[in-house]
């Protein structure tokens, strides 16, 4: 079996739709073939976020008035049907299948705002990398790290040492020429340039606000955002925390791929150690307040306050 023909059944293999027979070659083909493995773990990562999205998203469920309806439908029809011999209850299926359809159209309108909404804003990213990376045209100089943490919030502060200089993938070495905090547009990136299979590479790390979908982000594999190229540009995005991250740039898709994969792993996890430690810091200060807020007793002719300092 070829890659291509690997590729046109691959979500019927991930959705169990195939032969034994033709599983049984697929696996053989992916147990030699690391390009076709890592493209089908990338659709099987997004469709696993997609399902996780939906479990997790209340508005797609459905309301009790509509679960009372539906139960009061289905028995009156039962009751029908059970009245007229060799009646199949054609009610009640039409009835499932229409549920059915609302359950779909609920995941697949979901699913499509939230890749246009990564969609957009991969394009940003490439812009990013296209005049900081490559052509050295932004409108504002770029900052430190350190600046963009002191400015901008910790998450800045994680890239300074995460990924590592040198970093070893299945295809190659990359190595890192430069870290800063830069804007593009109105969007603020921390941006990484990387030298690798012969080309500038940027992993670009930005806040993610309420333009993107919190729920299918949490998706936490690198996968690829487009089938294809997006302004010229291969782009591989994932979800860390409260940043998105995206890699770009005129390699392979699966090179980049396989980069991302390569520093994903230590980069979610500093990322969502920073996050954490904020919000204990929230936490904590919050709780300071409240004590101000219950201690500020009003008497009769007198305002007493204490003074309580988080330790």
């Amino acid at each position: 079996m070829e890659c291509r023909d690997v590729r046109e059944m691959a979500d019927s293999f991930l959705g169990e739709e195939l032969l034994t027979e033709t599983n049984h070659e697929i696996l053989r083909h992916l147990d030699t073939c690391p390009v076709c493995r890592a493209d089908l773990a990338g659709r099987r990562a997004l469709r696993e976020g997609v399902q996780r999205a939906f479990h997790r998203a209340p508005e797609l469920g459905a309301s009790p008035e509509f679960i009372a309806r539906l139960r009061n439908k289905l028995q009156d029809t039962a009751h029908q049907g059970s009245a007229r011999r060799g009646v199949r209850f054609p009610g009640w299926w039409a009835l499932a299948a229409t549920v059915l359809l609302a359950v779909a159209l609920g995941l697949a309108y979901r699913g499509r705002d939230w890749m246009t909404a990564t969609g957009a804003l991969a394009r940003v990213a490439v812009g990013d990398h296209r005049y900081c990376a490559l052509q050295f045209r932004l409108a504002e100089k770029p900052i430190s790290l350190e600046e963009a943490a002191q400015r901008y919030g910790p998450a800045y502060r994680v890239l300074e040492s995460l990924p590592p200089d040198d970093v070893m993938t299945a295809v190659g070495p990359a190595h890192v020429l430069e870290r800063h905090a830069c804007l593009y547009g109105a969007r603020r990136f921390a941006h990484i340039v990387f030298t690798y299979r012969g080309e500038r590479v940027s992993l670009l790390v930005t806040a993610v606000d309420g333009s993107v979908t919190p729920a299918l982000p949490g998706e936490t594999l690198p996968h690829l955002t487009s089938p294809s190229r997006i302004d010229g540009m291969s782009v591989v995005s994932f979800r860390a925390s409260r940043q998105m991250i995206f890699f770009a740039g005129d390699v392979v898709q699966n090179d980049l791929l396989m980069l991302a994969e390569a520093v994903g792993e230590p980069l979610y996890r500093g990322l969502a150690a920073t996050e954490s430690a904020g919000a204990r810091r929230r936490s904590r200060t919050s709780a300071v307040e409240d004590l101000y807020a219950l201690d500020l007793g009003i008497g009769s002719s007198s305002v007493s306050v204490h003074v309580f300092r988080a330790r």
